[in-house]
């Protein structure tokens, strides 16, 4: 993934995390259009596959947003999970087993990141969407010819 592309998926998460917080885990259609919008004001370029992920993205953040016994933190926690999210997936290259994801969800309860049971569930889904746009942007990445 070049340089270009590695910035457009941690802009893109940074996005999707920013929205969940400022909607307060809750919007209708034409919210999701306005964010769709708003990434491609961005100079996101989004396939179909890249907004189906995107929206697996946001339901699965808006999970752990509306189990978040904290709400004082939740804007904390939304910008950690955005940013270590796109760090692991990056690093592993949208490849990793089981035994890697709990690895990664031990790190980030260490990291300070508390989140519940229930939360982690979430998160694991928050964790295999994000997976999807990192796919995607690589995919979209390799058809392009280089400049």
């Amino acid at each position: 993934m070049t340089k270009a592309m590695t910035e457009t998926f941690d802009r893109l998460l940074k996005l999707a995390g920013d929205f969940v917080e400022r909607q307060k885990g809750a919007w209708d259609h034409t919210a999701w259009l306005g964010f769709l919008e708003e990434v491609q004001k961005k100079g996101i370029e989004l396939t179909g596959d890249m907004e189906r992920y995107i929206g697996l993205v946001l339901e699965t953040m808006k999970k752990v947003y509306n189990a978040s016994t904290s709400i004082d933190g939740i804007k904390n926690v939304m910008m950690e999970m955005s940013s270590q999210t796109a760090d692991f997936v990056k690093k592993t290259r949208g490849v990793w087993n089981q035994t890697d994801g709990e690895a990664f969800l031990k790190e980030l309860r260490q990291k300070g990141l508390n989140l519940n049971e229930d939360m982690m569930s979430y998160f694991g889904g928050v964790l295999e969407a994000v997976k999807g746009i990192y796919s995607s942007i690589s995919k979209s990445s390799d058809k392009k010819p280089d400049a």
